[in-house]
């Protein structure tokens, strides 16, 4: 009998077996029946077609997202592909611009909290009423808002969804129209959803303006920026980043709308507030020199006119004034032209108050230089050229035989060509380096000229030397003109200028302070005194005598009437600019004021021009200083109160 194995090995061939012999089963073929497939249905047969698909798709899907995976690698691992899709994404508002004060706080420029108001014409249901509330907290012509709303097409025939209804809105105003707005008093859930409703068409946004407080003042130093905020000229353009600061930046891989990827951001920046600057300006004494300024525009009729004011100890600048004026509120197209601060960017040729200079070099040139005396007749060949001194033109015709003092004392041109004669070319024009000019002062980061110098003065004739001892031939600014009398007023020592006492952040924590620096010596302290004696003479007795009073007080100073070139015809005989520069008190100097008027009409005398307004601003200075220290102020002379009755005549 076969055993169990054997029956399922031959089970197969048995049941074929069993079939042949007509249906007969054996007993061990039952064993191992034989298994019988699934019959495949038409549902079956969908339902793999599906399993088929939902495979496909997921091995399709996990395929892409490894080849996403592997881009992503290697655009992580590459350099050079992210350089091309990174991009610095701003992702707030610029900060608020920082203030910029005078010395004692006052603002000169501020930034305004103000907003702009605007709707939906198409949005609004009731128009009058609308108009009426809103007229109610921000003010304005009700009318006004009335026809804005009922505007809801346009000229062309559109669809009108926006009107602007009032600007420069200050945020009190909008707190009233938010009163108007809130629904926290309201108890019914209808009766907020009604006022969110008739108010949803309303809009304000924050439009922050430049507000200048005290309008004209040192417009052309401070400046002003465009509606949006960015510094156009003076200190507003030249620290327009410090005032401005930073808004958040990141620096990531973007999406196609330019939005940063979170997983991707490279580099971030927190937002930085912009930094308040405090200028050394005393705004009474700025408010001095453009009054001052405004008098000879009224009474000399010049085409502009210029004032600084600064302490010579410090280099700090009290003021620094240009006329005409505009108001920096209301910048136009016509204010294009009185932008520019003359004080700094306009170089002219200075005339006699260049002999300073001349001075400086001839006490430390010439030995024994107070025996030395020149005869000025008036007019004068030198080289092929004939050459005339100021007092030609008056009733005195000549000044005679003059020393170096007197020659100062009286503006004598011949004087100090032959002293120039002695000092020599090259010494002339290496203490004119000396004094700075030729060289940019850099101030405050502010536009500035630096002036010109001839040059080779080994080839120099007797005619361009004769020119340049008294302030011909060269160009100077009138700050570099006020430097130039402070480093007489210091003893010799030139102070470099400064105009930022120091930043502020939006705490009002100092940041940043500047103090006062020396610039170089130039001259030695006894040749600075000799030279301050010269120029205390101009006052008291020569050139400037009858235009220059302060009450209590010598000054002393050097005046300028400087003929303009014509090109190749030489100088005009009918323009001119007129100058005076100086320092009060003539001992302890506490203030070096410069005053220049550019072909002024009706005379063209620096004393007379330039000589009042002189005295009026150094009048008001010690004025001033007098009030804030007190006891420590130098005391004015009662000798010196009241003026000569020979002087009060002119």
């Amino acid at each position: 009998m076969p055993t169990e194995f054997e029956g399922s090995f031959h089970s197969e061939p048995s049941a074929r077996l069993s079939q042949r012999e007509g249906g007969r089963a054996f007993a061990f073929a039952a064993a191992a029946p034989a298994i019988a497939k699934p019959r495949r249905t038409p549902e079956g047969i969908a339902l793999s077609g599906t399993r088929r698909r939902i495979e496909g798709t997921f091995y399709g899907l996990a395929l892409a997202l490894v080849c996403l995976a592997g881009r992503l690698i290697w655009l992580q691992a590459s350099g050079e592909p992210e350089k091309k899709i990174e991009k610095a994404i701003t992702l707030t508002a610029a900060p608020r611009r920082a203030d910029i004060l005078a010395r004692d706080g006052a603002a000169l420029a501020v930034t305004l909290d103000e907003y702009t108001v605007s709707a939906n014409p198409r949005g609004v249901v009731q128009k009058e009423k609308m108009a009426r509330l809103v007229a109610s907290a921000i003010g304005g012509d009700e009318q006004k808002y009335l026809a804005l709303l009922q505007k809801e097409t346009k000229p062309d025939g559109s669809k009108n969804y926006f009107v602007r209804l009032a600007r420069r809105v200050s945020k009190e105003k909008i707190d009233a129209l938010k009163k108007l707005q809130s629904t926290e008093k309201l108890k019914t859930k209808p009766a907020k959803r009604l006022r969110r409703e008739f108010w949803a068409q309303i809009r304000w946004e924050g439009t922050p303006r430049r507000h200048y407080p005290l309008e004209n003042l040192a417009c052309q130093l401070v400046g002003y920026t465009t509606p949006d905020g960015k510094g156009v000229t003076g200190l507003e353009a030249a620290w327009n980043s410090e005032l401005s600061g930073q808004p958040e930046q990141v620096t990531s891989q973007v999406d196609a709308a330019d939005r940063p990827v979170p997983m991707f951001v490279s580099n971030w920046k927190p937002p930085v507030a912009g930094r308040t600057i405090v200028t050394t300006i005393d705004r009474q004494i700025q408010a001095a020199c453009d009054e001052a300024l405004a008098t000879i525009l009224t009474k000399f009729k010049p085409q502009m006119a210029s004032a600084v004011v600064m302490d010579p100890k410090t280099g700090e600048i009290l003021a620094m004034s240009s006329a005409p004026t505009f108001d920096l509120n209301n910048p136009d197209a016509t204010t294009n032209g009185l932008t520019s601060n003359r004080c700094l960017q306009y170089a002219y040729e200075p005339g006699s108050t260049f002999k300073i200079i001349t001075a400086a070099a001839a006490v430390e040139n010439v030995p024994n230089w107070q025996k030395y005396a020149f005869y000025c007749a008036g007019s004068q060949i030198v080289g092929k050229h004939n050459m005339h001194c100021w007092i030609s033109s008056t009733s005195k015709r000549a000044h005679g035989s003059e020393d170096l003092s007197e020659s100062i004392r009286d503006s004598c041109n011949f004087g100090v060509y032959g002293f120039a004669r002695k000092v020599g070319r090259e010494k002339m024009l290496d203490y004119a380096q000396r004094f700075g000019l030729g060289r940019r002062i850099r101030l405050a980061q502010l536009r500035d000229h630096a002036g010109q110098l001839p040059k080779n003065p080994s080839e120099w004739g007797e005619a361009q030397l004769a020119n340049f001892a008294f302030g011909q031939g060269m160009t100077l600014t009138p700050m570099q003109l006020a430097r130039i009398a402070g480093t007489i007023a210091n003893d010799g020592v030139m102070m470099k200028p400064l105009l930022i006492k120091e930043t502020r952040d939006e705490k009002g924590n100092v940041v940043e302070s500047f103090a006062p620096e020396v610039d170089r010596r130039v001259i030695k302290p006894e040749t600075a005194r000799e030279v301050h004696k010269m120029m205390q003479r101009v006052i008291v007795e020569g050139t400037a005598r009858k235009f220059v009073f302060v009450p209590g007080y010598l000054a002393a100073g050097k005046t300028g009437s400087a003929q303009k070139s014509d090109g190749p015809r030489g100088y005009s005989s009918a323009r001119f600019i007129s100058s005076l520069v100086g320092f009060v008190p003539s001992q302890n100097p506490k203030f070096v004021i410069m005053v220049m008027a550019d072909e002024p009409r009706g005379s063209h005398w620096g004393s007379e021009v330039c000589g009042p307004a002189f005295a009026d601003i150094a009048t008001e200075s010690m004025r001033l200083l007098r009030l804030r220290d007190g006891t420590k102020a130098p005391a004015p002379n009662p000798a010196l109160m009241v003026r000569h009755k020979e002087e009060k005549k002119h």
